[in-house]
C-alpha cells in the first residue's frame, strides 16, 4: 500500500514539473559530459575549410545541475582538461556528487585519428609530459578530478599514469574507484578531492572497458588483443581487497547465434547484478547490423547465454530503467543515430521500438527516480532528453541541453551542496 502512494506521489509530482517551461527532475542531480576536441574533424565543426587535420579545437567538459524546481544551471569549462572519445562513454561521479573523474589516454583506435597533427605535442615525450605541470596535452595518460559544486568548476587534482588508462569507474562501495588500462588495473580513493593509489593489479593485455558487479566482488571487462584486427572478448575477473584477478574469459553457448567480432566492447551490467549486455560491434561499417550479446553472470562461470540480433549498425552504450524491465542501446548510423528501446523484463530481451537520436550518439543515463534519459551527442553538441511514461514508452522532448561539441562521455550523481 505504501509503494501504491508512493508511485501516486510521484506521478502527481511529475505531473506538476511538465507545467514548468525548463527541463526538470524528480530530485537534485549533476550531469557531468565531457568534450573530445580530436572529433572537430570527424563532425566539421571547425571553421578550417577545406580541413587540414591540424588540431584547433580545445577538450571540454559540461557541468548540468537539475532539479524540480529551477532551469538547468550548466557551464562548459575548456582547455582544463584532456580526454578521448576512443572507448567506453562513462566515467564517475563521487558517490556525494562533489567530483567528477575523467581519464585520458594515448591510445587511437581509429584510422582517422593517424591524420590529425597535435601542434602541443610535437616532439615532446611522455616522460617531459609528466613534468609539465600546467600544459594540457592531448597525447597523454591522464586522470583528472574535477569539482562539480564549484561555480566555476576547477581540476582539483590530475596525476599521469604509467598504463594506458581508458576507462574509470566508481566502486559500490562508494569510497573506491577502479581505472582500467591495457595492462592493469589502478585502484585509487579520494582525499579532499586528492587521487590516492591504493593498489595497481597486472592483468593480460587488452584494449576495451569495464564494468563492475554491483556485488562489488567482480568485475566484467570486454577486450582486445589488438581493437583493429582481434575478436573483443568478454572477461571475468575477482575484487580482493584492492586488488583486481583475471579469471576467464567468456565462452559462447552453443545455442548462441552469435559470435565476438573486432571493433567491440562496450558493456554494462543489469542493476540487479544478473546479466551483462555486451556490444558486438561499436563502430558503423555501413555493412551489416551489430548484435548484443547477453552474459549470464548468475552461473559458477558465466558465459554469454543470449543474444538480441541485429540491434543497429554499431551500438555505442546501453542505458537500464530502475524498474528492471525497461533498457536502452544507442545505435550508429552514417547520418542521424537512433535509440533501441528494449524490453529486459523476460528471459529473451526484444527490442520494442526506435527513436530519433542525434548524431554520434554517446553517453546515456537514466535519472535515479527513472521520469528522464539523457543522451548526449558529438556531432549537435548537446544532452538530448527523453520522458519515460509508463513502463516502456519514452518521449523525446524538444528541449534538450547545450553543450561543448565531441561529446565522448556522460555520468550522473546527486547534486553536491556543502551547505
Amino acid at each position: 500500500m505504501k509503494y501504491i502512494f508512493y508511485l501516486i506521489s510521484l506521478f502527481a509530482l511529475a505531473q506538476e514539473n511538465n507545467s514548468h517551461p525548463y527541463i526538470t527532475t524528480l530530485s537534485p542531480i549533476t550531469l557531468f559530459s565531457t568534450q573530445d576536441g580530436e572529433t572537430e574533424g570527424i563532425w566539421s565543426f571547425s571553421k578550417v575549410s577545406p580541413y587540414d587535420f591540424k588540431l584547433l579545437a580545445e577538450d571540454s567538459f559540461t557541468v548540468i545541475h537539475l532539479g524540480e524546481d529551477h532551469p538547468p544551471i550548466v557551464k562548459t569549462v575548456y582547455g582544463t582538461i584532456a580526454t578521448s572519445i576512443v572507448g567506453t562513454p562513462s566515467m564517475a561521479v563521487s558517490s556525494d556528487g562533489h567530483y567528477g573523474l575523467t581519464t585520458n589516454h594515448i591510445w587511437r583506435g581509429f584510422d582517422f585519428f593517424d591524420k590529425l597533427e597535435y601542434p602541443l605535442d610535437e616532439k615532446i615525450s611522455l616522460e617531459q609530459k609528466k613534468k609539465d605541470k600546467n600544459t594540457i596535452y592531448q597525447l597523454s595518460n591522464m586522470i583528472f578530478v574535477v569539482d562539480l559544486e564549484d561555480p566555476e568548476h576547477t581540476v582539483v587534482d590530475k596525476i599521469h599514469m604509467d598504463d594506458v588508462p581508458v576507462h574509470i569507474l566508481s566502486h559500490p562501495d562508494g569510497k573506491r574507484f577502479f581505472v582500467l588500462g591495457h595492462e592493469s588495473f589502478s585502484t585509487f580513493t579520494l582525499k579532499n578531492g586528492k587521487l590516492v593509489k591504493l593498489a595497481k593489479s597486472k592483468i593480460p593485455f587488452g584494449q576495451g572497458c569495464f564494468w563492475i558487479h554491483p556485488n562489488g566482488k567482480n568485475i566484467l571487462a570486454s577486450r582486445s588483443k589488438n581493437w583493429k584486427t582481434k575478436e573483443t572478448i568478454a572477461e571475468w575477473f575477482e575484487i580482493k581487497e584492492d586488488k583486481v584477478i583475471f579469471k576467464h574469459q567468456l565462452e559462447i553457448d552453443s545455442s548462441v547465434d552469435s559470435n565476438y567480432q573486432i571493433m567491440g566492447g562496450i558493456l554494462r551490467i543489469t542493476p540487479d547484478g544478473k546479466r551483462g549486455f555486451i556490444s558486438q560491434r561499436t563502430f558503423d561499417n555501413g555493412i551489416n547490423f551489430a548484435d548484443i550479446l547477453i552474459a549470464d553472470l548468475t552461473l559458477k562461470k558465466p558465459k554469454i547465454t543470449g543474444v538480441i540480433k541485429q540491434v543497429g549498425d554499431g551500438i555505442e552504450s546501453f542505458a537500464f530503467h530502475p524498474n528492471g524491465k525497461l533498457a536502452v542501446a544507442t545505435c550508429l548510423e552514417k547520418t542521424k543515430n537512433s535509440l533501441a528501446v528494449i524490453d529486459i523484463s523476460s528471459e529473451k530481451p526484444k527490442i520494442l521500438y526506435y527513436l530519433d537520436a542525434a548524431g554520434g550518439s554517446q553517453g546515456i543515463e537514466f535519472s535515479p527516480e527513472g521520469d528522464k534519459l539523457f543522451l548526449g551527442s558529438p556531432a549537435h553538441g548537446r544532452i538530448e532528453v527523453y520522458d519515460v511514461k509508463g513502463d516502456f514508452e519514452l518521449v523525446k522532448n524538444q528541449k534538450f541541453i547545450k553543450i561543448g561539441y565531441g561529446h565522448n562521455s556522460l555520468s550522473i550523481g546527486p547534486r553536491y551542496f556543502s551547505n
